[in-house]
Order: structure tokens, then C-alpha cells, then sequence
């Protein structure tokens, strides 16, 4: 919750998420800290990559570094209405890459691991990358869960990887 509206990935320090993937494996994600010249902006850490990465809210927008350090791109939207697009590029291995986000659903009903959310947000990334010039498609697409007051509760590939939200700290 941010100034008592719900939000699609609520920030505060010592909010942390626990997912598991479908090998069993389990990472935490946590808000770690706030930048105190600019309450909207925090750190996060990923306990599986032990990296923080910037995460700020700005107006309805949600931006962060966690795809390349010190570029900042926008990774959701709570006023997102289906079918909206956005552009996310970085560099991953040298290759420039593009994220080609679309808003798939708005509103909808989530089953993850036996457990019901409402009010989910489906974005779904396409990956790309820039070559000379010509922007190839990699085929693989990566879809993005968020329930309002929640945050991140699922996030599936079209390889078949799964990472779920099994525990929420708040």
C-alpha cells in the first residue's frame, strides 16, 4: 500500500516476497533501504542473483536498474490498461536487448500454488536484440504476474520456467 491506495508492488523497507521455481529452488526478494533524499526510491535485493538494484515509484510508474546498472527503465504501470506497450533496453552479455512489453490482462483472478489473488495484472515481455541495426525476435516470451497490494506473485516463460509466490512479508 503507498499513501493508502493499493498499488501493484507495494515498497517499504523490510517488505520481502519468497518464491520458489519449479525445480524447488527458492530465492527472497526485499526492500533493503530508502534513499532518505527521495522517499519514493529504494533498494532492492534479489538473495539468488545478491544484487541490489534501484526501484522508485514515479507517479504511476515503477522504474528500475535490475536489467543493466545505471539504466533505468520502466517495469510496470498501475494505471496500465490492456493491450498499452512500453519499450525496456539494456545491455545483457554485450548484446543490446529490448523487452517488448504488453499489457495481457487487467483485473483478473490468479490460482499460485493453491492460493487465490484478485485484481492481477499480466504483462508479458517479448525478448529481442538489436544486431547492426536489425532488431531480431529471440521466440521467447516471458509473462509477468502482479496482484494489487501484493506485487509480484508469478512469473512464467514460453520455455516452461515457473517462479512463484509462496510467502509475503509485509
Amino acid at each position: 500500500m503507498t499513501d493508502g491506495v493499493e498499488v501493484y508492488y507495494p515498497l517499504r523497507v523490510g517488505f520481502a516476497w519468497t518464491y520458489v521455481s519449479k525445480d524447488g529452488s527458492s530465492y527472497i526478494n526485499s526492500v533493503t533501504a530508502v534513499n532518505p533524499s527521495y522517499p519514493n526510491e529504494f533498494t532492492m535485493v534479489n538473495l539468488l542473483m545478491n544484487k541490489n538494484v534501484l526501484f522508485r515509484k514515479e507517479g504511476n510508474n515503477y522504474v528500475t536498474d535490475s536489467f543493466e546498472e545505471g539504466t533505468i527503465n520502466t517495469l510496470l504501470k498501475d494505471d496500465a490498461k490492456v493491450g498499452d506497450t512500453w519499450e525496456i533496453k539494456f545491455k545483457a552479455n554485450g548484446l543490446d536487448s529490448i523487452l517488448i512489453i504488453t499489457v495481457k490482462e487487467v483485473g483478473s483472478n490468479r490460482d499460485v500454488k493453491g492460493k487465490q489473488f484478485e485484481n492481477v495484472m499480466m504483462i508479458e515481455a517479448e525478448s529481442k536484440i538489436s544486431m547492426n541495426g536489425n532488431i531480431m525476435p529471440l521466440n521467447y516470451f516471458t509473462q509477468y504476474y502482479y496482484a494489487k497490494g501484493i506485487g509480484l506473485i508469478q512469473t512464467t516463460t514460453s520455455m516452461g520456467d515457473e517462479q512463484s509466490l509462496v510467502n509475503c512479508e509485509f
